[in-house]
């Protein structure tokens, strides 16, 4: 079950930083020693990257000491992974997925003092941050800075070849945002490892989140029947029908229901 701290310190998403809140999910999903593990390695990390920077660094230095001093790199081998999305392991193997990596990035940024905000791109987080007063994107995954070309291809690559990068493609996310995706490439990478107690965790955590969203209340219910929680799903699957009946899904979803096994099951 959810830890009920996180539950209250996520009413507060403000007041957290986006290092803290990722650990929550950590934490939520494998209690407090995975979390302290996640921090004390943090910690070495802070302190390793201190060494390769001057007093007062700038975003290249910073950009240079942990992509090519300290090796910290996208994983393209194993993408889908779930030690890419889980903070702790990102932080043990210094590998991981955009959005980790640029949670890092952006911790990394507020700790020597450079300014820098996330951007939800589709499919792909970036970063934005500034030398000198000029603002840069950055690919987390890499740490190369993007100009328009590259983030038109980027974007195509998501929304298809006419697509074009907009001003909306590159505002800034919000923590709840970020947040947000995150947990998503988590559930994501736990149902690609047939994980479905823990894609169920993420998906309870999501609805901290967006509490009665019935979107997400439809994901859950397909969790719940592949735990064998025939109960629950029709719950969440009729839930769903009565809030979105012109959903192409609706119709589909009813005719599941009506398949069901619907004696008592025990979630396991």
């Amino acid at each position: 079950m959810l830890k009920s701290k996180v539950s209250s310190h996520w009413q507060a998403l403000n007041e957290r930083s986006l290092m803290t809140l990722a650990l929550d999910v950590v934490e939520s999903l494998y209690g407090p020693n995975a979390r302290n593990k996640a921090e004390a390695r943090l910690l070495e990390l802070e302190l390793e990257l201190a060494r390769q920077l001057e007093a007062e660094p700038d975003a290249n230095a910073l950009l240079d000491g942990l992509y090519r001093q300290l090796g910290v790199v996208g994983d393209w081998e194993r993408f889908f992974s779930i030690d890419n999305a889980l903070m702790d392991r990102v932080l043990e193997r210094s590998k991981g997925l955009p959005v980790t990596l640029g949670i890092l990035l952006l911790h990394l940024c507020d700790r020597h003092r450079i300014r820098a905000e996330g951007i939800c791109f589709p499919g792909h987080f970036l970063v934005r941050l500034w030398q000198g007063g000029e603002p840069q994107i950055v690919d987390p995954f890499t740490g190369q800075r993007l100009d328009s070309g590259a983030m038109d291809k980027l974007l195509r690559g998501t929304l298809g070849n006419l697509a074009k990068v907009t001003p909306e493609h590159l505002k800034a996310a919000d923590k709840a945002d970020v947040l947000e995706r995150l947990i998503n490439v988590t559930k994501a990478a736990f149902l690609f490892d047939k994980q479905f107690s823990q894609a169920l965790a993420c998906s309870q955590l999501l609805l901290l989140l967006k509490p009665d969203c019935p979107y997400e209340i439809r994901d859950r219910g397909f969790l719940f029947e592949q735990l064998d929680c025939a109960q629950l799903a029709a719950k969440d699957f009729e839930f769903f029908i009565q809030h979105c009946p012109d959903d192409p899904i609706a119709d589909v979803l009813q005719a599941q229901i009506a398949a069901l096994d619907l004696g008592p099951h025990t979630l396991h």
